[in-house]
């Protein structure tokens, strides 16, 4: 998979899992001024980066909490959805379109 067709959701949890369960040893090593911690928080700002941008692009295909089309009750089953989760129920069921 190239990085520029990489869904920016599945990107999200990746630098997500690497912030949390990386050690990054070498960054304290090899690298005078960054720390493994430091390593940690830029993929942590990355991924929260990433999370809005994802955000902002689905809300712009269809906007769940403005429609009169859905129940309070999908609503609030959809909000406890993650971005790329909320993306797929709502392709499913023909509300927004496959990218």
């Amino acid at each position: 998979m190239d990085i520029k067709t990489m869904p920016k959701d599945i990107a999200t949890e990746l630098l997500r899992y690497l912030a949390e369960h990386e050690e990054f040893a070498s960054a304290d090593k090899n690298l005078d001024d960054i720390s493994a911690a430091d390593v940690k928080v830029l993929l942590r700002e990355l991924a929260d980066g990433l999370s809005r941008e994802a955000a902002s692009e689905n809300k712009a295909a269809y906007d769940v909490k403005g429609s009169r089309d859905i129940s309070k009750g999908a609503k609030d089953i959809i909000s406890c959805l993650s971005p790329r989760e909320e993306r797929k129920l709502l392709t499913a069921f023909g509300l927004i379109d496959k990218k």
